[in-house]
């Protein structure tokens, strides 16, 4: 009886009722888009850790932590290999060789990270492969006299090596996206003129676009206004093995681009054979072995554990510990969630309070005649209580299903933060989420809004309690 007299006042006034359930529905669906965000963005960083830059798990000797130089290989190598492959958690693994390196062309230098791999094992482990930029080359594909290196657009950038001019693709790209003409046009002045770098092109642009034109169409035209020089040549200088100066020099291969700008200006790929060749190494001397796990190993610690015990003299470093940033959000990834729920439930809450105390005092009357026939204060408690609980309620199940559908639409389309995306990768975000729940967060919810409802009905419902029905029943 209680829950059906409760669900009738909450319709009593439906203008009222309504203004907090549309509240809550609106709170909720900010809030279940925000979490699907926050959780695209996770998941992103996460697979790009793993199956982009390090793997679950990265073997190396311990001196080479502490100073990358070449002589700290991997020792009995073949011992380790035998290993990996017999274990049953093990999915695949990549051996690199490593040099620390000097890039120079003859408009540029960059420090980088020179690695040798083996060309076909390495698409096992790592997704590089798949992000080459288009029109940029190819992965190792081609045939040439000279060694082929693999390199990333930042890289390219540094070393002057990604060119910009607006030709008649550029223009005819604009107009494809509806840039009006007049703005099109503005570009006449500096066509088929070469800008050796992106601040020099983006200096002339400002020139001649205003800011609303650059703010609308300015990433648009600088990603099809580059281009990379084709057949270009780097040299690489570095310690070899021995101590002394070593040289490579390689024609770029392709030009790969992720979402982490840091991995991007720092690594850069040969030919395993290529770079042992120049740095005095031996085939069976390498730097770092990158291992994928089975997907049914949820815990990496015991495979790190055993296999440290087996070879004491190499360090089994998770891809936690070598990417904190991304370790930190995949182990307080729930509490974020609930985090940014609370913050939005407690300000309702507020609006929650306020509008059943109105509900209070327009019904003092009634409440001391329910008191005065017999009604228990236990159950003027509970009354009130379920009228709070079914308020809340109906407006965050709205929230939730709109907060479910609005993610289901962009789950698949993405969301493009393009303005802003050289912020993002600089900390290894990408630009392009894709929002993604779990169905076990909408349960948390419902969970959180009792207990929100719960909290909200105290003060409502001690007020009720301290009326007197004599003195309620003479009010007018």
């Amino acid at each position: 009886m209680i829950t059906s007299i409760a669900w009738k006042n909450v319709w009593r006034n439906k203008s009222r009722s309504l203004v907090v359930i549309i509240a809550v529905t609106l709170g909720t669906v900010a809030g279940v888009f925000v979490a699907g965000m926050l959780n695209g963005w996770v998941a992103q960083r996460i697979n790009d850790v793993i199956f982009t830059e390090l793997g679950h798990v990265k073997i190396q000797n311990p001196d080479y932590l502490v100073n990358e130089q070449a002589s700290h290989y991997i020792a009995n190598i073949s011992e380790l290999e035998q290993y990996l492959k017999h274990s049953k958690d093990v999915v695949a693994y990549a051996k690199r060789s490593k040099i620390m390196a000097m890039a120079s062309t003859a408009r540029g230098n960059s420090g980088i990270m020179l690695k040798g791999i083996d060309i076909e094992n390495e698409k096992n482990v790592s997704g590089v492969y798949k992000q080459l930029l288009p029109g940029s080359g190819s992965y190792f594909e081609e045939n040439s006299r000279l060694p082929l290196v693999l390199i990333s657009s930042k890289t390219a950038e540094q070393l002057r090596l990604k060119n910009y001019r607006i030709s008649n693709h550029t223009t005819d790209s604009l107009s494809m996206l509806n840039v009006p003409q007049e703005t099109i046009s503005k570009l006449t002045p500096i066509k088929d003129e070469r800008f050796i770098t992106r601040k020099k092109f983006e200096s002339a642009i400002k020139g001649l676009w205003s800011d609303s034109e650059i703010r609308s169409y300015g990433p648009h035209l600088m990603n099809t206004a580059a281009y990379f020089q084709p057949n270009a040549k780097i040299t690489f200088s570095f310690t070899k093995a021995n101590g002394q100066i070593g040289y490579l020099t390689c024609r770029v291969s392709g030009v790969f681009k992720t979402s982490n700008n840091l991995f991007d200006q720092t690594s850069a790929f040969v030919n395993h054979t290529d770079l042992i060749n120049a740095a005095g190494l031996q085939p069976d001397q390498f730097h770092e072995i990158s291992v994928i796990l089975n997907p049914s190993v949820k815990d990496i610690d015991p495979f790190i554990k055993s296999s440290s015990n087996q070879f004491k003299n190499l360090s089994f470093l998770s891809w936690k510990v070598l990417a904190p940033d991304a370790g930190l959000m995949a182990d307080f990834i729930q509490v974020y969630y609930y985090l940014i729920m609370g913050i939005i439930f407690f300000a309702l809450a507020f609006g929650i309070i306020n509008t059943m105390l109105m509900a209070i005092l327009e019904r003092v009357k009634e409440l001391g005649m329910l008191m005065a026939i017999g009604m228990k204060r236990k159950q003027v408690f509970s009354m009130i209580m379920l009228e709070t609980i079914f308020l809340t309620l109906c407006g965050s199940m709205v929230g939730m299903v709109l907060g479910g559908l609005l993610i289901k639409i962009t789950e698949h389309t993405g969301l493009n933060f393009s303005s802003v995306a050289e912020g993002f990768e600089s900390v290894g975000w990408a630009a392009t989420v894709y929002p993604a729940i779990d169905l076990s967060f909408f349960f948390g919810i419902i969970i959180l809004v009792v207990i929100v409802a719960v909290l909200s009905s105290i003060i409502p419902a001690r007020k009720a309690l301290k009326l007197k029905p004599i003195e309620a029943l003479r009010t007018e």
